[in-house]
């Protein structure tokens, strides 16, 4: 996969579409004669929806294909004009959306439908519209393997699974979220001398930390210190190390007073903690992946007139960290749920990974 920094990303994701904007016009669906396919992408800002920008253009690109990016900025009103405005008047070949908006995104979901625009939806799940593709993240998965992860390494300090367990799971509005601290519990609570902590304190850095504190506080008054934190992102994570460091608790993996941290989504600040051996363990996300791979399914079967599958395996041609995705039948039509990878300090560079792109 070409590597792209992120100053050139943000260029790339700058682009936007006014009201009487022209593209490649034809029909489209099978047989289209544009040669564009555009991406709608929630906000050009964090570096992990530039990187989710990056599979869609370059596994357009690959396809011989132009990627085009729309940016919402976080307003779901501006993405639903964006998005009528690509199927009313830029008509392109496909379209990749990743919804800021769930629910008020069905509508044009739909005229894309009726326009006969392949459509795939990513990362986020599009409610009551159909769509020819949803690619979306496992999110229980990616918490059951911290979970198990967490069991380890608790089972290698104390010789079985014990201790004090902290999992910071985020905003409680974020379905990503509250599928993350379900799978993880879901182990930890299997495991009856682990104690389990649940806090709010993510995805804002600020919170985490303030959040941590307080819990290591209220240990250190009765008398106990913790043994392990999960994170249901990286910006949580980074907040959570520097209440480990007020706390006189940052040390690597190994040496005395460590404690284990587990942290989610990729980004190239923690893995650099991971190498350094401070952080243990990373569940990766295929942020190349999740685009890269839509796309190609949308050029594979409903830009050549066939429908995509509910059942079956999928080898994308692209490099990506899922090498094989299966198809299955959910609400919105066929699904692929993308499986998570963790790494620890020897996997933490995989070239795959999204956070070690030049950034």
């Amino acid at each position: 996969m070409k590597k792209i920094g992120i100053v050139a990303a943000l260029a790339a994701v700058a682009l936007s579409v006014t009201a009487c904007s022209t593209g490649a016009s034809g029909s489209t669906g099978a047989g289209s004669q544009s040669k564009e396919i555009w991406y709608s992408t929630k906000n050009s800002t964090e570096k992990v929806h530039v990187a989710m920008a990056n599979g869609v253009t370059n596994g357009a690109k690959m396809l011989g294909f132009d990627g085009k990016v729309v940016v919402a900025e976080a307003d779901a009103a501006k993405q639903n004009d964006q998005l009528n405005n690509l199927v009313q008047n830029i008509r392109p070949a496909a379209i990749v959306v990743n919804p800021y908006d769930s629910d008020s995104v069905s509508d044009v979901l739909g005229r894309a439908a009726d326009a006969k625009i392949p459509t795939a939806v990513i990362d986020n799940k599009a409610n009551n519209a159909k769509v020819d593709v949803s690619v979306l993240f496992d999110s229980v998965k990616s918490g059951e393997m911290a979970g198990q992860k967490a069991v380890d390494l608790l089972t290698k300090k104390y010789g079985e699974p014990k201790g004090v367990v902290v999992d910071m799971y985020g905003e409680v509005v974020s379905q990503v979220f509250k599928e993350r601290a379900q799978g993880f519990e879901s182990v930890i609570k299997k495991y009856p001398n682990i104690q389990l902590i649940s806090v709010l304190g993510a995805p804002q850095q600020d919170k985490a930390t303030s959040a941590l504190n307080n819990v290591i506080a209220d240990q250190k008054a009765a008398g106990k210190t913790i043994d392990l934190v999960n994170t249901p992102t990286d910006t949580a994570t980074l907040g959570a190390v520097e209440s480990l460091k007020t706390n006189n608790l940052w040390h690597k993996a190994g040496e005395a007073g460590h404690v284990a941290v587990i942290s989610h989504d990729g980004l190239g600040d923690v893995l650099k903690l991971v190498k350094d051996g401070y952080v243990d363990d990373e569940v990766v996300i295929d942020v190349f992946g999740v685009g890269g791979i839509a796309t190609e399914i949308l050029n594979a079967y409903p830009m050549q007139g066939k429908a995509v599958p509910t059942s079956g395996t999928f080898t994308p041609k692209g490099q990506y960290l899922n090498k094989e995705v299966t198809f299955t039948s959910s609400p919105t039509g066929s699904t692929v749920m993308l499986a998570p990878i963790v790494v620890d300090a020897a996997g933490a560079d995989n070239p795959l990974i999204w956070g070690n792109v030049n950034q």
